[in-house]
C-alpha cells in the first residue's frame, strides 16, 4: 500500500488514518505547500512516523514532496508521476486545503487510485473510487503514547496507574466524602492529631498508606498537605477506570511539538491532571480540589489546550469544593452561571459541587466524552446509584 498524505497544521484529522494502516503502508508519501511553516510541519510528521515505525518494526519508506498549489507545471507534474499506475495507492487528505485535495483526488481516482475520507464523528472512513464508495469503520484506533508520538509529543513524566490501583481502598475511603475529607485536612493543617486520631482512625491508617502523615498520625510537612490535590487525581482515575476509553493517562508531563507550539499561545511543556482517549478523540480532565482562584482562566485554560487537539477533542473541569455557606439554602459554586455558560461556548465541561456523587459524575463523564460503563461495571453502578438514593431518603 502507498500512502499519499496531504501534511497541515491539524495533524489530528490525518492521523487517525496512518495509524489504521500503519503495519500495511510500504512507502508513504508526504505532499506539504511550498510555505516554511507547511515545510518544518512535514519534516517534523516524518521524523514522529519514524519513530513510531522504530517502535513497532515497521519497514516504510517516506518521502517529502513540496508542491505549490497555485503552480499549474507543479501539478501537471504530479499527474504525470502517477499517470497509469494508482491501483495501490490511497491519498489521505483529511482536513487538508480543499482546492489542493480537490485536484490531487482527481488525478489519484482518474488513474484508478483510491481516496481515503476520515469522518471524525463517527471514527470511520470512506473508501472512494471513480466508480463509487464503501464506507468502513476504524479497526485500531491510537492509544494516548502512540498519539502523542504521531503528534510530534514525548511523554517526559506520569503517575502508575497499577500503584494508583493498588492505593485504590485508601483513596474511596479519603474522597469519597467530600465533606469529611475538607474536616480532615483542616485537622491536619491545624496539627489536631489527637482528635483526627479519635473520630477518624480509619481515615488515620488510609493517610499512612497515602503517605500523607507518619506512624504517629502528624502531616509529612507542606508536602503531604500538598499532596490532597495529587490523590484527588488519583481518585477521578480511580473512577474513570470502568468506563470504556481506549486509554487513560494519570498526572502526566508532555513535551509538545515546537513547530505547532509556536502558532498557538500554550507553553512546550504542558502538564495534565488526566488525559484520555476514545475513538481517537482526545479529552482532558482539570481536578481541582478547594476554592478556584481563577475560574474563567481555567476555562480559557482548558479552551487552548483543546485547540492543539482538535475540534474534536474535549474537556472537563472537575472542582470539589469547601461548603462556607452550609447556612445558605442554595450555597454558590466557584464556578458561576455567567463562567459554566462561557465554558459552555467552548465545549468545556463544568462539574463542580460540595460532594462528590458517583452518579453526577457518571453523567458529566458520558456528556463530556461520549462513553459507557463497561459491561462489567454496569450492574455495580447502578446498585451504588440506588445507594446513593437511598441514603439520601433516609
Amino acid at each position: 500500500m502507498e500512502l499519499l498524505t496531504i501534511v497541515h497544521r491539524n495533524k489530528i484529522e490525518y492521523l487517525p488514518i496512518i495509524y489504521a494502516f500503519s503495519d500495511e503502508i510500504t512507502r508513504h508519501i508526504l505532499f506539504f505547500d511550498h510555505a516554511k511553516e507547511e515545510r518544518g510541519l512535514a519534516q517534523e510528521l516524518k521524523a514522529s512516523i519514524e519513530r513510531f515505525n522504530a517502535k513497532y518494526g515497521f519497514k516504510t519508506e517516506i518521502k517529502l514532496i513540496e508542491i505549490d498549489e497555485d503552480s499549474k507545471k507543479d501539478m501537471e507534474q504530479i499527474a504525470q508521476v502517477f499517470k497509469g499506475k494508482s491501483e495501490n495507492i490511497y491519498l489521505n487528505g483529511a482536513g487538508a486545503d480543499t482546492a489542493l485535495f480537490t485536484v490531487l483526488s482527481s488525478i489519484i481516482l482518474s488513474n484508478g487510485g483510491k481516496v481515503l475520507a476520515y469522518d471524525k464523528e463517527d471514527n470511520s472512513y470512506n473508501i472512494i473510487t471513480k466508480n463509487g464508495f464503501l464506507n468502513k469503520k476504524i479497526k485500531r484506533s491510537m492509544n494516548l503514547e502512540d498519539c502523542l508520538t504521531l503528534m510530534g509529543e514525548k511523554i517526559l513524566d506520569e503517575v502508575s496507574k497499577p500503584k494508583i490501583l493498588q492505593d485504590k481502598e485508601a483513596l474511596e475511603l479519603l474522597f469519597n466524602d467530600i465533606k469529611r475529607m475538607f474536616k480532615i485536612r483542616f485537622l491536619l493543617k491545624t496539627r489536631k492529631t489527637k482528635e483526627l486520631k479519635s473520630k477518624y482512625p480509619k481515615i488515620l491508617e488510609a493517610l499512612k498508606k497515602l503517605k500523607i502523615v507518619d506512624e504517629n498520625g502528624a502531616i509529612l510537612g507542606q508536602e503531604g498537605f500538598v499532596k490532597f490535590g495529587y490523590l484527588f487525581e488519583e481518585f477521578v482515575y480511580v473512577n474513570l477506570e470502568p468506563f470504556e476509553f481506549d486509554d487513560i493517562r494519570v498526572g502526566v508531563k508532555i513535551e509538545f511539538d515546537k513547530e505547532q507550539v509556536a502558532y498557538r499561545n500554550i507553553r512546550v511543556i504542558n502538564e495534565f491532571d488526566i488525559l484520555t482517549i476514545k475513538e481517537n478523540k482526545i479529552g482532558f480532565i482539570e481536578c481541582k480540589l478547594g476554592d478556584s482562584s481563577d475560574p474563567l482562566g481555567t476555562v480559557y485554560k482548558s479552551d487552548s489546550v483543546m485547540e492543539y487537539f482538535g475540534e474534536s477533542a474535549t474537556s472537563m473541569i472537575l472542582n470539589m469544593q469547601r461548603n462556607k455557606q452550609a447556612h445558605i439554602k442554595n450555597p454558590k459554586g466557584n464556578f458561576g452561571e455567567s463562567v459554566i455558560y462561557r465554558a459552555k461556548t467552548k465545549r468545556v465541561t463544568v462539574y463542580n459541587a460540595f460532594d462528590f456523587s458517583k452518579n453526577s459524575f457518571s453523567a458529566k463523564i458520558k456528556e463530556a466524552f461520549g462513553v459507557e460503563l463497561k459491561e462489567q461495571y454496569k450492574k455495580e453502578f447502578e446498585q451504588k446509584g440506588l445507594s446513593e438514593l437511598s441514603k439520601k431518603w433516609e
